[in-house]
């Protein structure tokens, strides 16, 4: 499971670094730089956040609409969602 983690950070950073990439942009939105730096300003450098302890509010909100929704017989909390162990983090 780590490796994994791994991996995707990995990609997550090239991405970040290849939307700067103006000689050969990746995409075909015309004000790209430009987009990311609204962004930027306004959500962080990490604006795709990874990992449990960025993303529990964002998770924690969704849960409580869902209850309050009925989609929900219960209202669930975050660590809910995933398997103990995918929660952990160590090196090796």
């Amino acid at each position: 499971m780590q490796s994994l983690m791994k991996a995707l950070i990995e990609s997550q950073l090239q991405t970040y670094k290849d939307l700067y990439d103006t000689a050969a942009l990746k995409s075909m939105l015309p004000w790209l730089t430009s987009h990311v730096e609204q962004v930027r300003a306004e959500m962080g450098d990490d604006f795709w956040p990874y990992g449990f302890e960025k993303n529990e509010k964002t998770l924690a909100t969704f849960l409580r609409y869902s209850y309050e929704q009925g989609l929900s017989k219960r209202q669930l909390h975050p660590r809910e969602l995933f398997a103990p162990e995918t929660l952990e983090s160590f090196k090796i």
